[in-house]
């Protein structure tokens, strides 16, 4: 029962770094051949920003963060993968939390607000738009929740997360009413010289920060909702969890460390911290965690130099 209970654990993080893997290079893959086909394509009547013109679009900018951010999962859930201890730094959480909110921004904008004006199937299904406004902006967010929600994500994050979309907005006024189309600057393509009739230009720019803002809270509440579930599923695992049923949590952490000795590739050893901290909960041994973390290093390498006298 308990070897189930082991492999059932880590067949999950397993199936974590795939769906990771697959999903990050495919979405990193898409970003590429949709700007390939922008700036590749001929204008039309409704969108002539093509070429290197195309970096004047948010869609296209957002779509490119969040291609980078994609790409640079892949590493870590490759390591997941090698050493069964899938964990993404919080800093790199924030950062795919802002390119996945550029994207979903992109993809509620396209459907709610230029769609009914230029056709849902021009908007969202039409060409590269396919990519850009849809397929990219919808597997972004699946990444976003279910596969990587790894860190509670702060209230503070949100405002970082929104970077992008104030410095676009002020890029925008400057380059479309300050310079002008006629001196070097950008066309208004999404019409916000129009909107000024029935808005001034402060409240349009405020709104859509706003908006950009609220996008960012819906993301952050549901990506945090799922993580406290995922965690409490993990907690629960390593305190009934049959392998790790000791009567203290040094014996524990050796049964950690003869579990995780068999997958050694001898590269980095990665100390399960966050592991030994959530077994800390059950066994209240008042360790800390620097001296949980020497146990295990102690455990681990002790059994892998048995090993290879035994195999001498």
């Amino acid at each position: 029962m308990k070897e189930k209970k082991i492999t059932d654990a880590l067949r999950k993080i397993e199936i974590r770094c795939v769906l990771a893997i697959i999903v990050c290079s495919l979405i990193s893959f898409l970003v590429i051949i949709a700007v390939s086909d922008q700036l590749l394509s001929k204008p039309d009547a409704l969108v002539q920003e093509v070429g290197w013109k195309s970096y004047h679009m948010f869609t296209i900018l957002s779509n490119m963060l969040m291609g980078i951010a994609a790409a640079m999962c892949i590493p870590f859930a490759v390591d997941g993968l090698r050493y069964h201890n899938y964990h993404l730094p919080r800093w790199y959480v924030d950062f795919m939390f802002t390119g996945t909110v550029g994207v979903a921004l992109t993809f509620l904008v396209a459907l709610t607000v230029l769609s009914p004006a230029a056709g849902f199937y021009r908007m969202m299904l039409y060409s590269n738009n396919i990519l850009f406004h849809t397929t990219c902006p919808i597997l972004s967010i699946i990444l976003f929740f279910f596969i990587n929600s790894d860190h509670n994500i702060k209230f503070k994050s949100t405002f970082i997360a929104i970077i992008p979309i104030v410095i676009y907005a002020i890029l925008y006024v400057v380059m479309v009413f300050v310079i002008g189309e006629d001196a070097g600057g950008w066309r208004d393509h999404y019409q916000v010289g129009s909107m000024t009739k029935y808005l001034p230009m402060p409240v349009l720019i405020l709104l859509m920060v706003l908006l950009g803002f609220g996008v960012a809270t819906g993301l952050r509440l549901i990506h945090n909702a799922i993580h406290k579930r995922r965690k409490a599923e993990m907690e629960l695992y390593y305190q009934q969890a049959d392998a790790f049923s000791y009567p203290d949590i040094r014996s524990a952490i050796k049964a950690l460390a003869d579990i995780d000795r068999p997958r050694d590739l001898g590269g980095e050893l990665t100390v399960p911290r966050r592991i030994m901290n959530i077994m800390e909960k059950k066994y209240k041994s008042g360790l800390s965690t620097e001296e949980m973390c020497e146990l295990y290093i102690k455990a681990y390498y002790g059994g892998l130099e048995e090993k290879e006298r035994n195999e001498r």
